[in-house]
């Protein structure tokens, strides 16, 4: 009697970062790889920061505050803020988002990311700390080498057991094929918030289920930490799934 069975296979990569770019609304989720949103990159992003603030001599914050921007460099090379809905950190770390606000207004050597000679609009962020780009300033200095990565319990290749354990039933119930990706924030506190998956899937149901099921995964993770300094952190986890009918 002939059979037909169903291979389902999932490949699974943690990218603590941003590389993996899809094209929305002709803005990119991130950068390129090996693009940075700042001509000369991020030591001469930072190098300028410090100056501008230095020059214009503003008070320098605690050596606890700190603050995330997310922005939008535009095809046009200027700067969009995405409005940030974290009330409570931002009120936490006011004087470090009132210089970071500062320092966006006033700098302008942006970079605009660039798809096969194509100029277009990116999404980005970076970790702007006062207290490193002022007193502490040391030239060279890049926020992203201070920065220690979030931690899931028990390791990458557990996370990669329990992301294919809940995921992998409800990829293969809606036939979901090819490359994709999961993201999601790990906030300051450990929890996972934000959850996306893109390019976007138009199927409710499916978005719904997506939900409920990443409602399920509440591991408390070990936040990233920027000089000892909890932070959130981006993960983009990208899946390539193949659902294949065999017949036998």
């Amino acid at each position: 009697m002939d059979m037909m069975k169903i291979r389902v296979l999932l490949f699974f990569l943690l990218i603590f970062s941003s590389q993996v770019t899809y094209a929305q609304m002709n803005v990119l989720e991130s950068y390129p790889q090996n693009q940075y949103f700042y001509e000369g990159g991020a030591v001469e992003f930072y190098k300028q920061a410090h100056e501008y603030l230095t020059h214009n001599q503003f008070k320098e914050c605690g050596e606890k505050e700190i603050y995330q921007p997310r922005i939008i460099i535009t095809k046009e090379g200027t700067v969009k803020k995405i409005k940030d809905n974290d009330t409570v950190n931002i009120a936490k770390n006011k004087c470090a988002f009132d210089l970071s606000m500062e320092v966006l207004k006033n700098l302008k050597n942006w970079k605009v990311a660039d798809v096969k000679g194509v100029k277009i609009g990116a999404i980005t962020e970076f970790i702007f700390y006062p207290k490193d780009l002022m007193s502490n300033y040391k030239k060279g200095y890049d926020a992203r080498t201070f920065v220690i990565h979030a931690q899931y319990p028990g390791g990458n290749k557990k996370l990669n057991e329990d992301f294919h354990d809940n995921f992998m039933t409800i990829f293969a119930d809606y036939q979901i094929n090819g490359a994709l990706s999961l993201e999601f924030y790990v906030n300051d506190k450990g929890y996972m918030t934000n959850p996306r998956i893109y390019p976007e899937i138009d199927n409710q149901n499916f978005n719904m289920n997506f939900l409920r099921t990443f409602s399920r995964l509440k591991k408390v993770w070990k936040p990233a930490l920027y000089s000892n300094i909890p932070i959130k952190q981006k993960i983009v986890y990208p899946m390539e799934f193949s659902v294949k009918f065999i017949e036998r």
